[in-house]
């Protein structure tokens, strides 16, 4: 068990929360990364498994990925909203452009 790298992925954890908030998608994506290398040298071996605080900070982890989850799916929803509006001004845009050409 290397504590050090559990201490590492739950700071890189909040990181991705506090980048979410931001909507630094990018950022979230590149932390998740560096996250899941520290997760791997951080549950080498079996003797993690004896350690209640270990199960701690791995629901911890568990928890605010569900939070990040909800955070990127309701991105995603704003996102397409916005690409409809854009859309639906742009159909309006051409309508108006034709009705000129033709008056």
């Amino acid at each position: 068990m290397n504590d050090t790298a559990l201490q590492s992925a739950l700071a890189l954890t909040a990181a991705m929360l506090a980048a979410a908030d931001a909507d630094a998608w990018d950022e979230v994506a590149a932390l998740a990364a560096r996250r899941h290398a520290c997760l791997q040298a951080a549950l080498g071996g079996d003797a993690w498994r004896l350690r209640s605080q270990v199960v701690q900070d791995l629901r911890h982890i568990l928890a605010a990925d569900r939070q990040l989850a909800e955070r990127a799916s309701a991105a995603r929803r704003q996102a397409a909203s916005a690409l409809r509006e854009l859309r639906g001004g742009t159909r309006m845009q051409d309508v108006y452009a034709a009705n000129a050409a033709l008056g």
